[in-house]
């Protein structure tokens, strides 16, 4: 042979070895058995070899997994629906899921959601961490789109961790507890079945989570203030991919519709400034001739939720999503006078509303020996609401204040880490030294019950 090509055949040949064992210790380390993205990409091609056709997709990230019941959606419509969200799916995800479907199937309609949470993400040059999107780049099977996702998912200098098969986010585990029931799904069958397993939700199938937790009524807290919609963070990257979007589907004569699924009022007025981000969707969407739909301005008499159809603050359980998805196909059907079905705004929305509290934030001090309780309201004066407290340190809960109201409030400043740019009146605990346990909340309107909320503290 000549020796000018053995050179070249020994580097080919390495890492072509190289790559193989790589691509053999993925298999056998990459953590998946019961990956929801993996179940339901496999669901999503397997539409093809059944001889179904996907005629509506939904698209998202996980406000759609957890915001669409497929069941529901294919008996309202009529259609084989499929959705596609998934935990922190990055819109570049989104995108090369609508390709692929776009090959694939003649798609009749498509539902993108416009997540402020993945609208505001750091533009791709600055991005670190791509578990959700590694998950996804592994079930785009056309090679084209998966390259094209591939380099537009991250900055050139995470390519190669993209391109092996092994590598940082690819989902590896050591643990011998975790490889024992990886092999075991091998040889008894379950890795190949595609079968979702989770204690804490179930699968109606084609890409639809059904959670089972339910927030019961009056209960939302949180220990955390996250602080307004930065809407200035809305990158070009993001922009560049949703006009992608609209050209595509344009070109394959493919409805498209832009909305976003309705938020706990607790998680939308915590923010603050839900209106800001409403406003750049409306302008966002008109300019490139297409209507946005916000169901968090949807009037309480056409989508009446209460905190029980919540999972989380920001996700339905398995009876607010099939209440919604209803609703939710059959606004879309006509069936509702769309100019009478929403607010104008936010605001208005809040106006319209009783008095309410809606949950309450408990916000442990720096250090830790007192707790500032943030009521989430609408249009209520802080000095309506009074505070029962009680303690448990070990020996069973005590009553530690009762009637709490007026001089107890301060008007007090929430630490800059929250980035809430705004003070809020809130009432202070503080806690007995030296000691840890729970704490249980109760909040009263005008002496009417509101919340009952409840956490731990320590005060050392």
């Amino acid at each position: 042979m000549n020796r000018k090509l053995k050179l070249p055949l020994k580097i080919i040949l390495f890492f072509g070895i190289f790559y193989c064992i790589c691509f053999v210790l993925a298999f056998l380390l990459c953590d998946e058995s019961s990956s929801y993205t993996r179940v339901f990409m496999h669901e999503f091609y397997e539409q093809k070899k059944e001889g179904r056709n996907i005629d509506v997709l939904f698209s998202g990230a996980s406000h759609v997994s957890h915001g669409i019941d497929t069941t529901v959606s294919d008996a309202v419509f009529g259609k084989n629906t499929f959705c596609t969200g998934s935990a922190g799916q990055n819109i570049e995800g989104s995108y090369a899921i609508i390709q692929q479907a776009l090959k694939l199937y003649d798609v009749e309609k498509i539902f993108v959601e416009l997540d402020f949470a993945i609208a505001t993400r750091p533009p791709v040059k600055d991005r670190n961490g791509f578990k959700p999107d590694y998950s996804l780049l592994k079930s785009i099977r056309d090679p084209r789109i998966k390259l094209d996702y591939m380099l537009s998912m991250s900055s050139p200098r995470y390519y190669l961790n993209s391109i092996l098969p092994i590598g940082k986010d690819k989902h590896m585990t050591l643990n011998p507890k975790d490889l024992k029931f990886r092999l075991k799904s091998f040889f008894n069958g379950d890795y190949w079945s595609y079968n979702y397993v989770d204690k804490d939700a179930d699968y109606a199938g084609k890409g639809s989570l059904l959670d089972i937790r339910v927030v019961e009524n009056g209960t939302f807290s949180s220990p955390v203030v996250e602080g307004p919609i930065h809407v200035e963070n809305v990158n070009s990257d993001w922009v560049r991919t949703i006009d992608k979007i609209i050209e595509d589907c344009r070109q394959k004569n493919v409805e498209l519709i832009f909305y976003n699924m309705p938020n706990s009022d607790f998680y939308l007025n915590e923010k603050g400034n839900y209106d800001e981000y409403y406003s750049f969707c409306r302008d966002f969407c008109s300019e490139r001739g297409f209507e946005f739909y916000d169901f968090n301005l949807a009037k309480e008499e056409y989508l009446p939720l209460e905190d029980c159809d919540f999972h989380d603050d920001n996700h339905f359980n398995k009876y607010g999503v099939k209440k919604w998805t209803e609703i939710f196909c059959s606004f879309f059907l006509d069936k509702y006078d769309r100019s009478d079905f929403f607010y104008s705004s936010y605001a208005e929305k809040m106006q319209a509303q009783e008095d309410k509290v809606y949950g309450l934030v408990l916000l442990e001090k720096d250090d830790g020996r007192a707790m500032d309780v943030v009521p989430v309201v609408n249009h209520v004066e802080p000095e309506r609401i009074t505070y029962d407290v009680f303690l448990d340190l070990g020996d069973g809960e005590q009553p530690f204040m009762k009637n709490a109201s007026g001089g107890s409030f301060q008007f007090c400043a929430l630490s800059s880490d929250n980035e809430y740019g705004s003070d809020r009146n809130c009432f202070e605990i503080r806690f007995p030294g030296n000691s840890s346990g729970k704490i249980r909340v109760i909040s009263y309107l005008d002496g009417v019950q509101q919340n009952v909320c409840s956490g731990r503290f320590a005060s050392y």
